[in-house]
This record gives structure tokens, C-alpha cells and sequence, in this order.
């Protein structure tokens, strides 16, 4: 014991001597003390039995160390208490803290988001160097945490090696053991485990952790995310036998056909005892049968040896495998037992096993010969509750829905992940990009890169290479990544022959070097720069390892870029940026008991990137979005072509590359104006994977209406259980306006028209009869008043009409005040979405630097006449004029019918300017009461224009808060496209219809969109009583400008002209004329 101390402390002496007396957590050449090389996942069981259910706390050789520790935090490293590991040392006032978890979380210093700052200085590897005077690091310079348990040994570990496991400890860490030092280790994304077998003792022992925030190491880890410490994996220990099979890798190689595969084992024996000896048996077990007979397929005598590690290699052959990938992930059992020589189990190890094969060639990626598409997703490891600590079921829901949304990869950004989440990955069936934990962002891509400089060439080897060894005998890894935007340099060189070296059978991926990589990679391309990649005659397979960027409301133009992936062999697909939203739940200011979902500088936190966290496809509480209703449509692996749909023919490729279609249940609609006339249920189709045929589907031409609209709809579910979802759930469809030739809508004749009367009062102008009555202000250039029997449906507050200035309405929709104008007014502003930020000509969007958001209207026009004695026609001309000088000219023609029904035609004339505008259309609000939404167009969900090809055309209810979503900073949401006509009612079902000329866009909410702009958090929003109602002729693309490119030029609006049409009506649930309003036209006087 003296001995191995001795060696200890002249070997960490002349380190200190030669790097400058620096401690291990300011060395960027000391990456760790004394921990044991790095190897697969295992837990060792005492049977085969224990080993085949894989619980680990069933196992007598596994102590699980997770629970409640004894804690101590202080902000500065000089203020740690030193000799907090001797035993005597008094702890009993200590705090206790549940381990795993992030300090920050349980209220021990703050949570940090940034995404490329250092939240340190860059002067790497010092880690104490002074910071910006803002910077949280001047409050907490380097917290310590210092952990402190007991633990009793199990009695029947006596006599075997023991080892200490920690699976994930942020940032630096120091152990003790009953008061002798065990080690030091860095990368808090992969295990430190340690031999303790000389520091252990029978029944009670302490352990002692010092847990740094910041090391060298932090230098490495620079991702976009929020910055935490602690303990927040599993802690445990196990005991092996003398003999030991320390590490092991199981593989299989192919003959052509696949109908054969060489069955390898590659083993790594440590013997503690030059006297042990054994036997080793492998077993692979078919899961799939329930009475298989248990006889090892491969058997080896282990002789004694000196060595400290004895490899060998094994090999069998398997006829006709299961072969395993993401559409059908068949898993063998691998059981590896260690007998000694009398035959008694030592020890039973288990792995899940996949016969797969990957390749690259003819610039494609193939699994198990089949070109593969990646439809994948980045995901960060966070919880809401817990930060760095997510547990299985977190995981588990995470897969499930990962799987009902056609999403079939996903890249672990950026680094590598619990353990369980790849044994999820390998059950549930789902392609893994493995990454290292590998970023130094803040320091550029030039030659301050740190992947240029020697001495950290360890550091970055090490976490690539640790990586390897820890995940390799995981099927659902196809590629390893190297890190992530850690710049280019000779590190990364050594890292890859390394990687090479040691797995020849995976490709290699780093998107900052695709010189060194097997596949060639970007992020954020535009659609048409993607486009021409994939002509290129490059001979590797080309990936987007980032794109969609799904910030806020956001994931535009996504089909296209499937639509590009799938059309070049070479372009291989894309992981969407990324899956969840980066959001801590922090209690409401006042409001205690009361949280919200907070972003970077919500905790104080410097520097910060604000709500640049929150990407995810599904929010922090995983909840589901319309952006992963997106990713659905857009990835399902069925695609849908009209061939001749008057005869019921469409074409079906066969996406998957597993999968023949027989395996779901396939069905049709006939659909008229959102309602269904005729289905049925096709037979099994049997149309084989990468292939393509017609169907054809069988419905009978129904009786044609007036203006109606058909669509055909075809839908495939699943036809069994499965472990990701239930039978019934839908895996892909489609939906086709069927061109029959209807007549036009039936017209209102005009003798059915009651007569209609005027009456002005100074600048108002009332038109009326006893149906209705509608206002108009000469000044205001709008409705003020609009009432349909009793039911009042717009009504403007007198303070509001009485703030009309004489020459122009400043009075906006915008304005802070109660009192607003509540008839239509133009409107060209929408609160801008996370994506408008990051175009325009100053720091915030430009609708809102050009002022976009507070129009100054100018009624240069307003002129009545009687056409006849059943309608009024009001001509209103509104120059709209905006801060910066920019105008819109609006002509707006009101025509006024007896029956209540309002006309609007309104030419829209912006100026010419050079960049996007929002929209063009008009914004309204009706009174308390009126909650309940109904509408013939897109939907269900949220949908814009260039984000709604999962929103079939249906009729679609809901209420105007169930309209809304929940974006961690506020934003517009809610728009419903190719909106045919909708209405708003009250509970007795009275209100209003909105009834597009052709289409429209519209959204009914509870919030102004200055409210929307104004509040950083949900809680802030301001919830009006009002229903507040937008309905625009068009809308500028969502895209994705917050990180990749702006909306795609169909999706622009830029600044022409438009004509937009529509009627306002009276509406009655419980009325014959209103059960089919948006077919009926009014007459026609010109």
C-alpha cells in the first residue's frame, strides 16, 4: 500500500514540475488518476437466469450507491473543506442530497445557458482566469461540491476484485475511500470506474467525492446547453472474480445473401491471481423462441497467465440470422459465462445482440444491403425538474414518440448518453449517430482551435476512443461522430485513424473535417445548395447533420428538404436541430408553488443566448407540437403520387427497406367539404420494400354539389401491437383534391333579400334592418358595431371612437390602452416568430425596426352608395404609414346586403421594399363569450404556409384556447390555413362566419399580437376577455432563419400587390342557412 502511494506522489510531483505546479483541473495533459481502461456496459450476474432478465438490482454483485449523500458547497475551490475525507471529519451538519443529480437543480449556485461564450475566460486549460464584471463566474468562480456516504459491503464479495462505477459525474472529480485517495477523472459524459479492491473493507466504508464545476476539461464541453455539475449519473459498485473476462465485443461478418454470418467474440481477460483458471461460455439465444435449448455456441478453457490483459478471438458461423435494423430490430440474448475449473458459475455477463452489417459505397449508406435514408433528430439529455438527470421513463416516452413520428435516427448531440438510452435504442429500433463529447465552440475554428494544439491531443483522443469502447457492441450505432464544432486540427486526425484502427466496421462523421471523415456532412444548408450536392460525383454518401432549425414556431419547408434527400442516392438525409426544448422549470416571481419553463437568463445567468435553447420538435414536458406533426408526414415512409384519380388510381412507394406494406391495414375516404360519404378497407397489400405500384380505390362517383370540394384520402395503420404504439396508430397518408367539375355556388336570389336602411350621426353611418344593424366610422375607416339579431358580435368602447383624431386613427391594435377600435383594421404585423429575428437591418426583426407593429392610419377616403334598395356598397381608402416611412394603400369596397352578409374586397398595395413582410390582411375583435371555432380548411393543428402538409383540409372545431400553443417565448401562433370559411360562436352557438373568396388564413385567440410580442413567458401573456381575430389573404414562410436559411422564395411574401376577398355573415348553429354557409354567394349586381 505504502509502495503504490509512494509511486503516486512522485509521479503527480514531477507533473507539477513540469507543467508549471498546476493542478490536475487546470492540466489539460492530466486526464485522469488511476481509472480503469474503458469497456462495454456491463453488470455482472451470479446465474443465467439473473443474467437473461437483466435487472441489475436483482444481482447479488451490484451495489447501487445512488440515494441520499451527505453534501457541502462552496463557490470557490480555496473554500472547500480540505480533509472532508478522513473519517473523522464531522459531516452530520452537511446537507443531504440525493444522488444522481445537478446541484443547480436542488439550489446550490445557478444554471447557465450559452451556446458559444465561454461562461469562463478563454485562456484554456486555466480555468480560474478573471471574466467580464457581469459574468455569473464573478459570483461562483469554481463551485465545489464536496459528497461524502457510507456503504456496507456484501459478505460474499470476500475475495473477489471490486470496482467503483460512475457513469456520468460533471465536470472534475477527486475520490477517497475510507480516507485514501482512489483517483482523479475528467469528461462528464462518459464512466470513471476505478479498482478499489485494496481500499475496501469488511462491512462499513466510506466513500468521499470533491466534484469541481469547472476544470480543463470544461474547455471541452462547450456545447449549447445549459452548464451544470454534479453527480448526476449512477454511482455503483460490483465485484468479479479473480479470473475475469474484463471486456468483450461481439460482431458478425456476411456472405452476400445475408443467409450466413461468421459469429465473432472478441474477449479481454484480466486475471488478478496468476493461478485462476476457467472456462468462458457464449450462448446466443434467439428471444423470439420460448423453448430454445441453452447450449453454448462457442467454449474456451482459460489457462492461467501472467499478462494484465489475454485477448482471443472467436468465431462461429450462424445460418439464416435475424437481422436486426431500425424497421425490424431483432435482438439475439449473448450470455458469456466464467466457470471455474469445477464448473460453478464465477460469473454470467449479457448483451443484446443485432446481426447488421454497415457499409458505404456508390456514395450511399446500406444497412444490411439496403440504401438507407436518415430521418433523425439531435437530441440533448435534459429534464425540466432535474437538468442533466433524465430517468428511463423520460427516455422510454421520448422513444416511443420518436417512433410514432417516423423518426428513425437520432444523433447524440453531443455526447455520448446514458447507457440505457442505446439500450432503448437497440430494442425499440432506431439508427444511433454516437458522438463524442468533444466541442471547444468558443475557440473558434482557426488556429486557437484546440483541435490544432498537441497538448490536448490526448484529452480529444481519449473521449472519442472511450466512447468506442464503451458503446461498441450496441447494433443501433451506425456511425461515430467525432465531436461537434470543435474546428478542424491534427487531434482530430489522430482521433480518427484511431477510431478507424479500432472499428473499421462503422464510418466516421465530424462535420468541421470532412477530409478525415467517411461521410461528408454540413449544417443549415438551404434546399437548392442541398440540391446541388447531391449531383455531385463526390464519392461520399453526403449528410445534414443540422437542419430545420425548430426554434419557436418554426420547421419550414421540411418536405422539401425530404423531397431533396430522396431525390439523389447521394444525399443520405438529415437530423433535425433538434428534439426537445431546453426549458428548467423556475417558480413564478410571487407566485408560490407556481412554475414556468424558463430559458437562459431567466436564473440571472451571464452571459446568455436567451431562449436559443428552447429547439425541440416537442416541448420541455414533452409535449407534442405541430412542428413534430410535421416531421410525421414529412418522414413517413409511404409516398403517395396521383396517377388518375378520376379513376381511383394512385401510386404507393414503398419506402421502408425492411418493411413490405402487407404488415399495416390500409383504408380510403371519400371526403366532401370535411365531411365523409363513402369508405372502405383495402385488402393486404402486398407492395415489397424500395418498390412501387398503383392501387386503385373503389369508390363509386357520389352526386356532385354545388362548389363542393372532394378530396380522397388514403391511410395506413398498424395492423398489430407494437412495443412503440398500439394497433391503429397511423404510420402514413395522404390526401388528394379530386378534380370532378361542380357547378359554381348556388346564389342568394336577390327578391329573398329583406331592404335595407341608412341613418348617419355625425361621422358614424349606421346600415340596418331588423335582422342586423352594422356601424361604419368616417374617420376610423372601419366597422365599430356589428349586431346580428340581439347578438352583438363586434362592439367598439365609446373611449375608443372618441380618441379618433380628426385627420388619422392613431388609435392602433396595438395600443396599450382598453379602449381599441374593434372592427377589421389592416394589419401587416405578426408577433414576430423566434425566425424573424434573424433577418432584417437591425437587431430585432425588421417589421418591428421598421415599425410595423404601430401603423398610423389615414382615411383618405370614404364614400357610401345605394345600389339598390337590399344593398349598400362603402368604399374606405386607408394609407397605412409606418414609423420609418413605410406605407401600405388600402382600398377596401364594403358591400352591404338586407340579409346581414358583408362583402369585403380590400387591394392591398405595399410599398416596394427589399425585404419580407409578415402578412397582409385585417385584424378584428368580438366581444367576451365568443370561444367556440369551427372552420372548413387546414388542420387540425397549427399550420402556415410553409408548414402544413400534415394539416389535411377537414372540418375542425375547437375552442379559442385550444387554439393556442405553448412556445416558451411568446410568438404568433395559431394561424389555420386554407381556411375555406370559418366561424366564431357563443355558447348558444350564435356568431360569426368568415367565408373566403378562395382561401384564407385566420387565427382566433385571446391575445393581441402586441401581447404576444410584449411578454417573454407565457405567464406574462396578457388574457383578454376578447376573442381577437386575424384573417389574412397571405403570410410570409415560417423557414428557418434562426439558424439556417430564411423562408423558400414560394414561401416569401414579398411587397406586391393583392386582392383579397371574403364575407362576413351572420352565423346560428341552429339555422338551415348557416349549416352550409360557405357555399352560398351572394348576388351578383356588376
Amino acid at each position: 500500500m505504502q509502495k503504490y502511494f509512494t509511486i503516486f506522489l512522485l509521479w503527480t510531483i514531477s507533473l507539477h514540475n513540469a507543467f508549471g505546479q498546476r493542478a490536475e483541473w487546470e492540466n489539460e495533459r492530466i486526464n485522469e488518476i488511476n481509472k480503469i481502461a474503458a469497456h462495454s456496459t456491463y453488470i455482472p450476474y451470479s446465474s443465467v437466469e439473473q443474467a437473461m432478465r437483466d435487472i441489475p438490482s436483482e444481482s447479488p454483485y451490484y451495489l447501487n450507491l445512488n440515494g441520499v449523500w451527505k453534501f457541502n458547497w462552496v463557490k470557490h475551490p480555496d473554500l472547500r473543506p480540505v480533509n472532508f475525507f478522513k473519517e473523522a471529519f464531522d459531516v452530520s451538519y452537511w446537507d443531504d442530497l440525493f444522488v444522481p443529480s445537478s446541484w443547480q437543480m436542488k439550489g446550490y449556485g445557478i444554471p447557465i445557458y450559452t451556446n458559444i461564450t465561454f461562461p469562463h475566460a478563454e485562456k484554456p486549460p486555466f480555468i480560474m482566469e478573471p471574466v467580464p464584471v457581469e459574468y455569473t463566474k464573478n459570483d461562483y468562480p469554481n463551485p465545489v461540491g464536496s459528497y461524502k456516504r457510507d456503504f456496507m459491503l456484501p459478505e460474499e464479495w470476500d475475495g473477489r476484485q471490486i470496482f467503483l462505477h460512475f457513469a456520468g459525474v460533471e465536470s472534475a472529480m477527486y475520490i477517497w475511500m475510507n480516507e485514501k485517495f482512489i483517483g482523479y477523472s475528467e469528461d462528464s459524459r462518459l464512466p470513471a470506474e476505478f479498482d478499489v479492491t485494496n481500499f475496501v473493507r469488511k462491512g462499513k466504508n466510506t466513500l468521499s467525492v470533491e466534484v469541481y464545476q469547472w476544470s480543463d476539461g470544461s474547455y471541452l464541453e462547450d456545447q449549447d446547453f445549459w452548464r451544470m455539475s454534479g453527480i448526476y449519473r449512477d454511482v455503483f459498485l460490483y465485484p468479479t472474480p479473480k479470473l475475469h473476462l474484463f471486456d468483450y465485443w461481439l460482431k458478425a461478418d456476411f456472405n452476400d445473401d445475408f443467409s450466413e454470418a461468421v459469429f465473432s467474440v472478441e474477449t479481454k481477460f484480466k486475471n488478478y491471481s496468476s493461478k485462476a483458471q476457467g472456462n468462458l461460455e457464449v450462448y446466443l439465444i434467439d428471444d423470439e423462441i420460448e423453448s430454445m435449448p441453452l447450449n453454448p455456441i462457442i467454449t474456451h478453457k482459460i489457462q492461467p497467465f501472467k499478462a494484465e490483459i489475454k485477448s482471443n478471438l472467436f468465431k462461429t458461423n450462424i445460418i439464416n440470422p435475424k437481422l436486426w435494423s431500425a424497421e425490424t430490430p431483432k435482438l439475439y440474448t449473448v450470455l458469456l459465462v466464467t466457470r471455474n475449473n469445477s464448473g460453478e458459475v464465477e460469473m454470467v455477463q449479457t448483451s443484446k445482440f443485432g446481426f447488421r452489417k454497415i457499409e458505404i459505397r456508390d456514395q450511399q449508406l446500406f444497412v444490411n444491403g439496403q440504401s438507407i435514408k436518415i430521418k433523425g433528430v439531435n437530441r440533448h439529455e435534459v429534464d425540466p425538474w432535474e437538468g442533466r438527470v433524465v430517468s428511463f421513463a423520460s427516455m422510454k416516452k421520448d422513444m416511443e414518440l420518436m417512433k410514432q413520428f417516423n423518426i428513425n435516427t437520432v444523433r447524440t448531440a453531443h455526447y455520448p448518453n446514458d447507457p440505457l438510452w442505446y439500450k432503448l435504442c437497440d430494442q425499440y429500433g432506431m439508427y444511433v449517430i454516437d458522438e463524442a463529447n468533444v466541442e471547444s465552440h468558443g475557440m473558434g475554428y482557426g488556429e486557437k482551435s484546440l483541435g490544432h494544439v498537441l497538448s490536448w491531443q490526448q484529452a480529444h483522443v481519449s473521449r472519442v476512443m472511450n466512447m468506442v469502447e464503451r458503446d461498441k457492441n450496441h447494433p443501433s450505432i451506425i456511425i461515430w461522430s467525432l465531436g461537434n464544432e470543435a474546428g478542424p486540427g491534427i487531434n482530430f486526425e489522430a482521433a480518427s485513424k484511431a477510431v478507424k484502427e479500432r472499428d473499421p466496421g462503422r464510418p466516421i462523421h465530424y462535420e468541421r473535417f470532412n477530409e478525415i471523415a467517411d461521410v461528408e456532412s454540413v449544417m443549415y444548408p438551404d434546399v437548392n445548395w442541398l440540391i446541388r450536392q447531391g449531383k455531385s460525383t463526390d464519392s461520399k454518401p453526403f449528410f445534414v447533420c443540422e437542419y430545420a432549425h425548430a426554434m419557436g414556431n418554426a420547421v419550414g419547408n421540411l418536405q422539401e428538404y425530404v423531397d431533396a434527400f430522396y431525390g439523389s442516392k447521394r444525399l443520405i438525409g438529415g437530423c433535425i436541430w433538434d428534439w426537445v426544448d431546453q426549458a428548467l422549470y423556475k417558480e413564478i416571481p410571487g407566485k408560490e408553488g407556481e412554475f414556468f419553463l424558463a430559458y437562459g437568463g431567466d436564473f440571472g445567468d451571464r452571459p446568455t443566448d436567451w431562449n436559443f435553447c428552447a429547439n425541440g420538435l416537442i416541448t420541455a414536458d414533452r409535449q407534442i407540437t405541430p412542428k413534430l406533426e410535421e416531421v410525421k408526414k414529412a418522414y413517413q415512409n409511404i409516398h403517395f403520387t396521383a396517377k388518375d384519380l378520376l379513376k381511383g388510381e394512385i401510386n404507393l412507394e414503398n419506402r421502408f427497406n425492411f418493411t413490405n406494406l402487407n404488415k399495416f391495414d390500409a383504408s380510403w375516404e371519400l371526403i366532401e367539404d370535411g365531411k365523409i360519404i363513402q369508405a372502405g378497407n383495402f385488402e393486404a397489400m402486398k407492395i415489397e420494400p424500395n418498390s412501387t405500384e398503383t392501387i386503385v380505390i373503389p369508390f363509386e362517383t357520389p352526386k356532385l354539389k354545388p362548389k363542393r370540394e372532394y378530396f380522397v384520402k388514403v391511410v395506413f395503420k398498424l395492423k398489430q401491437d407494437e412495443l412503440w404504439a398500439k394497433r391503429g396508430h397511423t404510420i402514413a397518408w395522404e390526401q388528394f383534391k379530386m378534380p370532378f367539375e361542380t357547378k359554381p355556388s348556388e346564389t342568394i336570389k336577390i327578391d329573398e333579400i329583406s331592404e335595407i336602411y341608412k341613418e348617419e350621426n355625425g361621422d358614424e353611418i349606421e346600415f340596418f334592418n331588423r335582422h342586423f344593424s352594422v356601424v361604419f366610422h368616417k374617420k376610423a375607416g372601419t366597422i365599430i358595431s356589428l349586431k346580428y339579431g340581439e347578438t352583438i358580435v363586434i362592439s367598439t368602447h365609446p373611449e375608443a371612437i372618441n380618441g379618433i383624431q380628426p385627420e388619422t386613427r392613431l388609435i392602433s391594435w396595438n395600443t396599450e390602452t382598453q379602449a381599441r377600435i374593434s372592427g377589421p383594421r389592416v394589419n401587416v404585423f405578426r408577433a414576430p416568430v423566434d425566425n424573424d429575428f434573424y433577418f432584417g437591418n437591425g437587431p430585432g426583426p425588421i417589421w418591428q425596426n421598421e415599425g410595423l407593429a404601430h401603423l398610423k392610419d389615414t382615411v383618405t377616403k370614404f364614400e357610401y352608395q345605394h345600389l339598390n334598395n337590399k344593398a349598400f356598397l362603402v368604399k374606405i381608402s386607408i394609407e397605412s404609414t409606418a414609423k420609418e416611412g413605410f406605407k401600405v394603400q388600402s382600398d377596401i369596397n364594403y358591400t352591404i346586403w338586407g340579409n346581414g352578409y358583408i362583402d369585403v374586397e380590400a387591394g392591398f398595395k405595399p410599398q416596394k421594399v427589399d425585404w419580407l413582410l409578415a402578412k397582409l390582411g385585417f385584424i378584428l375583435e368580438m366581444p367576451e363569450g365568443f370561444e367556440y371555432v369551427k372552420w372548413l380548411g387546414a388542420g387540425p393543428h397549427e399550420n402556415y404556409s410553409d408548414r402544413k402538409r400534415s394539416a389535411s383540409i377537414g372540418l375542425y372545431e375547437r375552442t379559442v384556447n385550444e387554439m393556442t400553443e405553448q412556445y416558451i417565448r411568446p410568438q404568433d401562433m395559431g394561424n389555420r390555413s386554407d381556411t375555406r370559411w370559418f366561424s366564431v360562436a357563443n355558447r348558444d352557438g350564435k356568431g360569426i362566419i368568415f367565408v373566403a373568396d378562395e382561401k384564407m388564413h385566420f387565427s382566433a385567440l385571446h391575445h393581441l399580437p402586441a401581447d404576444l410580442d410584449k411578454a417573454n413567458h407565457p405567464f406574462e401573456l396578457t388574457h383578454r376577455p376578447e376573442t381577437i381575430i386575424t384573417i389574412d389573404a397571405i403570410h410570409n414562410g415560417l423557414g428557418g432563419g434562426s439558424c439556417g436559411p430564411l423562408p423558400m422564395d414560394e414561401y416569401s411574401l414579398r411587397s406586391d400587390s393583392v386582392i383579397f376577398r371574403f364575407s362576413i355573415r351572420p352565423f346560428d348553429i341552429h339555422s338551415t342557412e348557416t349549416i352550409d354557409p360557405g357555399r352560398i354567394e351572394s348576388p351578383k349586381l356588376f
